[in-house]
């Protein structure tokens, strides 16, 4: 489940940061403030596509069968917004905690989402849904 593994590289980027800390870094304010903002944008892309899955009753957890293919809102930016916004809210947090293991936990989680998850989805996706499938992956970017 991505939401959980989103949480593992979290808290397996404090546990890091934590137990193998690099010398003391400390975010200046700006750099703070610029994190934050990145998080709060990466979490409202999340909720954005998100919130249209709820609205039109598709299912959002992965393992469940989707009962329409979603084009609109965030989906007409990208294929994958909950991926975006999770990596991007995990990438403001790294930034504004000048952490450099919770920002590296990006490049697994991306990998993860890119390797495991996202082939396995647009896999079923073009069984589910077929040509209308295929015209959508032609016209919108997997990530932005």
């Amino acid at each position: 489940m991505p939401p959980a593994v989103f949480l593992a590289a979290l808290l397996g980027g404090g546990a890091l940061e934590y137990l193998l800390p690099p010398e003391a870094l400390h975010a200046p304010r700006a750099l703070c403030v610029a994190g934050i903002a990145v998080a709060v944008a990466g979490f409202a892309f999340m909720m954005w596509g998100h919130g249209r899955f709820r609205k039109l009753g598709v299912n959002v957890v992965t393992v469940r069968p989707a009962s329409r293919l979603v084009t609109d809102g965030a989906h007409r930016l990208s294929r994958n917004p909950m991926y975006v916004g999770l990596l991007t809210l995990l990438a403001g947090i790294g930034l504004a905690t000048a952490s450099v293991w919770l920002g590296g936990m990006v490049v697994p989680l991306l990998a993860y989402f890119r390797f495991y998850v996202i082939p396995r989805e647009e896999a079923y996706l073009d069984r589910r849904f077929g040509p209308e499938y295929a015209d959508y992956r032609r016209q919108v970017r997997r990530w932005l």
